[in-house]
């Protein structure tokens, strides 16, 4: 009988240890293109960025002029990207994935 108890025990803890696992939140990775020029431009930016909750990793690159954000949606919406963005006094333009077309008749390169 202490056998199957143990078993059990160990069965429900195991299930508990999967299903916290397989709760990890997704992230979702945006790119904006932000009309920046300078290195003060790049640090006010990661200033804005750098404690917003939710946001997991971002990349900012003065030589493409971009700002691309990797963030759990649940915890953070794009939105407040670009308006935390706009309000430094930049623009944020949204960047389709590679490979997105759109447009009827339009298809990807191969």
């Amino acid at each position: 009988m202490k056998k199957f108890i143990l078993i059990t025990i160990m069965a429900l803890i195991s299930a508990g240890a999967f299903q916290a696992m397989a709760a990890k939140p997704k992230t979702t990775t945006v790119t904006y293109t932000v009309n920046m020029h300078c290195q003060n431009c790049v640090n006010k930016i990661t200033d804005n960025l750098s404690f917003l909750k939710g946001v997991e990793d971002f990349k900012i690159s003065l030589k493409d002029k971009s700002v691309t954000i990797k963030f759990d949606p649940a915890k953070v919406s794009e939105k407040t990207f670009v308006e935390r963005i706009e309000k430094l006094g930049y623009t944020a333009t949204k960047q389709e994935p590679a490979g997105t077309a759109k447009g009827k008749g339009v298809k990807p390169a191969a």
